[in-house]
C-alpha cells in the first residue's frame, strides 16, 4: 500500500506550469513541524519538508487558493522521480502526488473562520461540513 497523509504549510507561493498538451501542473513544499523531548526532557522542534505535485484541476485549484503559508492537508502516494540533467548528472526525488488537498486556513476576504474545503483529483471540489473531528 501506498498511501501518505501530511498536515502542513506551504513554504512558498505554488509552481503553476502547463505540459504542452495542456495539463496544469503545481509543484510545492510542505513544511510540517514535528515536536519531542529530547533526553533532557526539553521540547524540541523539528521540520520536515515535502515536495508535493497536484495535476489538471487539482493543480488550477491550488494555484488559485494556496500561498506562501497556507495551511493543508494531503493525501496521495510516494512517487519517485529520476531524471538526467544537461550536464549528465543523475538526479532522484521522491514526492507525494497529491489525489486529495484540504484547505485548512480561512479564507483571506473574510479574514474569518472558515470550514476546510476538500478537493480531489479529477472530480470537482467537495465541502467538508459534518466530518471534521474538532
Amino acid at each position: 500500500m501506498n498511501h501518505v497523509t501530511i498536515i502542513g504549510n506551504l513554504g512558498q507561493d505554488p509552481e503553476i506550469r502547463y505540459t504542452q498538451t495542456g495539463t496544469c501542473v503545481s509543484n510545492f513544499n510542505i513544511a510540517v513541524n514535528e515536536y519531542y523531548k529530547d533526553k533532557d526532557g526539553n521540547k524540541q522542534q523539528k521540520v520536515n519538508w515535502f515536495r508535493v505535485s497536484t495535476f489538471q484541476r487539482l493543480a488550477e485549484i491550488v494555484g488559485e487558493y494556496c500561498t506562501k503559508g497556507s495551511k493543508v492537508g494531503v493525501t496521495g502516494q510516494l512517487q519517485q522521480r529520476t531524471w538526467t540533467d544537461k550536464d549528465g548528472l543523475n538526479h532522484s526525488v521522491v514526492e507525494i502526488r497529491a489525489r486529495e488537498v484540504e484547505l485548512l486556513s480561512p479564507k483571506p476576504e473574510n479574514g474569518g473562520a472558515t470550514k476546510p474545503n476538500n478537493f480531489s483529483e479529477p472530480n470537482m471540489p467537495t465541502y467538508m461540513e459534518d466530518e471534521i473531528p474538532f
